[in-house]
């Protein structure tokens, strides 16, 4: 697969005419935006990939070719009130949400944004799937009114998580993100950061792509089989500004 860091960062912003303002995504220190409990090489190099990713296409492009549908995107969920590793804590219990991160009240507030970002944008919503865990089918429920389940889009019980449990994150989250969705629609995953990371190992190699902020959405071209293509990056107020295209 093509490593998307090759594009130029002028010809981002020309194509499509691409909004420096608007749509070009924050940057920050490799080492902001990753927790202090999941610091280690493959984190940091794979936030750094998110820090430097840049948008294959300008915006009007990216909104009418999302407008026309067969995308899926991967929506980490919005903002909690405190990141810590609750996959490994001894009393997670994915049937009782106070045993998990929930989502702050800015955080509900964010879901509720990138649900109407959504609409204003015209973009078509069809099926959105969440992992097992409340902070995620929540934001899908706050953004889109409507989810389905699936435990692939869960946590594997790690935090400094090893290179075979990034490949089983590949492994399972790779069908969903290459699956094409019903005609005319786009598909929205609601998850988590290292399942993403994971499964873009093999895009971006070696350490594929550490989603952040929380509430970071990045739109995929479905290939089938498995294969897919990174196109962009979105941050939760970015939905919005696609609509005056």
């Amino acid at each position: 697969m093509k490593n998307i860091r090759l594009v130029s960062t002028s010809a981002a912003l020309v194509a499509g005419g691409l909004l420096a303002t608007s749509l070009v995504t924050n940057t920050h220190s490799a080492k902001a935006a990753v927790e202090d409990y999941e610091i280690n090489a493959a984190t940091i190099s794979g936030d750094q990939r998110n820090t430097d990713f840049i948008n294959r296409v300008g915006a009007k492009q990216l909104v009418n070719d999302l407008r026309r549908g067969g995308y899926v995107i991967y929506l980490r969920h919005a903002r909690t009130n405190k990141d810590w590793g609750d996959q490994v804590s001894p009393n997670l219990n994915l049937a009782d949400c106070n045993t998990q991160r929930r989502l702050s009240p800015d955080g509900k507030k964010e879901a509720v944004e990138i649900g109407r970002g959504v609409k204003a944008a015209r973009v078509p919503v069809g099926d959105v799937i969440s992992s097992d865990y409340c902070r995620a089918y929540n934001t899908a429920q706050l953004a889109f009114g409507k989810y389905s389940k699936n435990s692939n889009l869960n946590f594997l019980p790690c935090v400094d998580c090893t290179p075979q449990d990034y490949k089983e994150y590949a492994n399972r989250v790779a069908p969903l993100l290459s699956a094409k969705p019903a005609s005319g629609t786009n598909t929205f995953l609601v998850g988590h950061d290292d399942p993403f990371q994971g499964v873009t190992m093999g895009v971006v190699p070696p350490d594929g792509i550490y989603p952040d902020p929380m509430g970071v959405s990045y739109v995929v071209k479905p290939m089938g089989n498995g294969q897919f293509e990174l196109v962009a990056k979105l941050l939760p107020t970015q939905w919005r500004a696609l609509s005056q295209f």
